[in-house]
């Protein structure tokens, strides 16, 4: 039996469709949530990791939580399962696995930032 082989980076192109079915192909507003997206996701990043480093969990849950929520509703779901299992980590108050998803998330998100000049480009 083989291995699944891992998941395949998406393109600009996935995400476009991705969230012109989430907003009923309006373009304008697919433009202006990636714009949304692109400054929030590494400022949010930041945040949680700075949060786990000083052990502020709460505050780590909280970002985490409005990443995930954010992710979910425009359907990035290369970006919402490490969010989810992230938020779970450290919602059982598990510092060690939290860092491990963490790390997971900022790999995902580095993926979805480096398709940000062809989305941008695609859509303006």
């Amino acid at each position: 039996m083989t291995e699944s082989p891992p998941l395949a980076m998406k393109s600009a192109e996935n995400y476009i469709e991705l969230l012109l079915n989430k907003t009923k192909n309006n373009r304008s507003l697919a433009l202006t949530i990636f714009i949304k997206l692109f400054a929030e996701l590494p400022a949010q990043l930041v945040e949680i990791s700075t949060a786990i480093k000083l052990q502020q969990l709460t505050t780590a849950k909280d970002i985490t939580h409005m990443l995930h929520g954010s992710v979910s509703f425009c359907g990035l779901m290369d970006l919402q399962e490490p969010a989810k299992n992230l938020e779970i980590s450290l919602l059982n108050n598990d510092q060690k696995t939290a860092q491990q998803h963490l790390n997971e998330l900022k790999l995902s998100i580095a993926q979805f930032l480096s398709q940000q000049q062809a989305i941008l480009t695609l859509l303006s």
